[in-house]
């Protein structure tokens, strides 16, 4: 076989592989995140305790907020990273507070954001996060 027959065949072999409609992706939409939490405020009582955790309406399907210890603060989209276009693709945090997971796809995800369990083999996008006072940040 001629390397340019060869050469044909393998990119129409890989033009069929990225044209598979269940292929995962990492692809998850960019929004500006630019949040601004007081802490003391009853709505987030929650993040008083460790890994006490909020959503948030912010982000593509919002934001889960995990205060893990001290001024240690986590914020995560909850677009979930497997196949992120379907209508139900969000986490959310798991009942026992142990994990994260998306009931669409069952991807489950450790309180950092890694995939432990699931289709998924991305992990959960991470926003920055910064504490001073009374006032946590959020931004990407």
């Amino acid at each position: 076989m001629s390397t340019l027959r060869l050469l044909f065949y393998c990119g129409f072999l890989l033009f069929l592989a990225s044209c598979d409609e269940n292929q995962d992706t990492p692809f998850i939409p960019n929004v500006i995140v630019n949040e601004q939490i007081n802490l003391t405020n009853i709505q987030y009582n929650a993040l008083r305790r460790d890994n006490g955790y909020v959503y948030l309406n912010s982000g593509v399907k919002g934001i889960i907020l995990l205060h893990q210890t001290g001024d240690t603060y986590v914020a995560f989209e909850r677009n979930c990273p497997f196949q992120p276009y379907d209508a139900c693709a969000t986490v959310s945090m798991d009942p026992s507070g142990f994990f994260m997971t998306d009931s669409c796809c069952q991807s489950i995800f450790d309180l950092n954001g890694y995939v432990t369990g699931g289709p998924s083999r991305y992990p959960l996008r991470k926003y920055n996060t910064a504490v001073t006072g009374n006032l946590l940040y959020i931004n990407n």
